[in-house]
């Protein structure tokens, strides 16, 4: 394992605070489990046993739930939003709107979960600029001055639906980002946030329970993932008011938690804290088939797509999974914001989980510890 350890050291001789990452083997072995740098400034080295907010790859976590309802026939795929009523008719009306076109009736589940829907992403998104965080974006107005970074976020106010400062669907509705859709439903591939804060809405208003509730009951508890929850909705007793003892989060070198930032607003998009043992359980059981009832669900959820728009590293899109492709090799998983990795290598059904904390680094930190243990499974 030396190898593996002197990589992931080396990450640390950069500009990375903290790494942490894990490798097991097809048979649960682990073959690599390190650490290294800090989990705070001023506080704790970061340890294996670091719990870390793992950003958008709790969408998967929000796509398996909602292929469990499709096959519970509470749901479907091919159904459109508006058939959930979850939304009243002028919302969906005001949707998806595209060269004076509205076609948010036309949207399904399937779009949602592929990022096919056409609708932009209300966290990172502009009016003029697409993935920048610029000014008018969700999280570029929430960190100007005066910008309440701290506040509460909820996902959708449906008592004020004209106050974009009432939710985060609600900015999205109210800021011109609904009206600039990037093509109609089915036509390509936009990553959007919000999209997955929308099935999150579904979910809660189809089984009448709140979110982390459904992650605990459905997918927490029965893999006896006990460290992992939904931030903000389902915190732990001994959550600091920084967040606490959660690893920091940096932006350039902004630590968000200490500086009194608040990710409320990342839900069912990405909202949700684990380590990178019980993320490598959550998809080593995704994989084998067993949070479904039917291998034809998993098989749906890996029915990879390549729409226009789609780009490299990834080359293929499934739902709330994608396929990526660095040189040779081939991975499965999700990745989030935070440099936050779980891939699998289906040729080799090796596993990694693990995170950067931050929103800058190398792209392919998780290849490189993946090709430093050749040597292991000679």
């Amino acid at each position: 394992m030396s190898d593996f350890l002197s990589t992931l050291r080396s990450f640390i001789a950069g500009d990375v605070h903290g790494i942490v990452a894990r490798i097991e083997d097809k048979n649960g072995r682990i073959v690599g489990e390190g650490a290294a740098g800090i989990a705070r400034v001023g506080g704790p080295a970061i340890s294996t046993d670091s719990v870390f907010h793992v950003a958008s790859v709790g969408k998967t976590f929000t796509a398996v739930l909602v292929l469990q309802l499709v096959e519970e026939r509470l749901l479907s795929l091919s159904m459109p939003l508006s058939a959930t009523e979850v939304f009243d008719d002028e919302v969906i009306y005001r949707l998806h709107r595209r060269n004076g076109v509205n076609c948010g009736h036309q949207i399904t589940l399937r779009h949602l979960l592929s990022h096919g829907s056409g609708i932009r992403d209300a966290i990172v998104d502009g009016v003029s600029e697409i993935g920048t965080a610029p000014p008018d974006s969700f999280v570029g107005r929430l960190m100007r001055p005066h910008g309440n970074p701290g506040r509460y976020w909820r996902p959708w106010d449906d008592q004020r639906p004209d106050d974009r400062d009432a939710g985060v669907l609600n900015y999205f509705l109210n800021s011109g980002l609904s009206e600039a859709a990037l093509f109609e439903p089915g036509e390509g591939f936009h990553y959007s946030d919000t999209g997955y804060v929308i099935l999150g809405l579904v979910l809660e208003h189809v089984t009448q329970k709140p979110l982390h509730q459904l992650y605990r009951e459905r997918i927490f508890l029965p893999l006896e993932m006990g460290r992992s929850y939904l931030a903000y909705r389902d915190d732990p007793v001994n959550i600091g008011a920084d967040r606490q003892p959660e690893c920091e989060v940096w932006v350039g070198q902004l630590p968000v938690f200490s500086s009194g930032v608040s990710l409320s607003f990342d839900w069912a998009g990405g909202g949700i804290v684990s380590t990178a043992a019980e993320l490598i359980r959550f998809h080593r059981a995704l994989m084998r088939g067993d949070l479904y009832r039917s291998r034809a669900t998993l098989d749906a959820m890996l029915a990879w797509q390549a729409p226009k728009g789609l780009a490299m590293p990834r080359t293929g899109v499934g739902l709330g999974l994608f396929c990526t492709q660095y040189g040779s090799r081939l991975l499965v998983g999700h990745s989030g914001h935070w440099g936050v990795r779980m891939q699998m290598d289906p040729r080799e059904g090796i596993y990694i989980a693990g995170t950067l904390n931050q929103s800058h680094g190398p792209a392919d930190w998780h290849v490189k510890l993946l090709d430093s243990l050749k040597w292991e499974r000679k």
